[in-house]
């Protein structure tokens, strides 16, 4: 299987658009479970689970959307 030059710019900007996904997307969960946290004043759900989140997010930016990248550029470019 040959890799394609096409398909690897796809996902080095898949890649990028993972990371700055990542970054929004845990911002504001950040920011939402310390709303939580002081509204009721005890850890929330999200909160206690942050760490699962924002590993599943991680996992899911920096593999998935490359993927999607890759072979987004890979059909584009024929």
């Amino acid at each position: 299987m040959s890799i394609s030059i096409a398909g690897l710019i796809g996902a080095a900007i898949g890649l990028y658009l993972g990371w700055i996904d990542y970054k929004i997307v845990s911002g504001v969960l950040r920011g939402v479970a310390q709303k939580q946290r002081r509204k009721t004043g005890r850890p929330g759900l999200l909160e206690r689970y942050e760490t699962l989140v924002r590993g599943v997010l991680l996992a899911f930016a920096l593999i998935g959307f490359p993927l999607v990248g890759y072979f987004a550029g890979q059909s584009i470019a024929g």
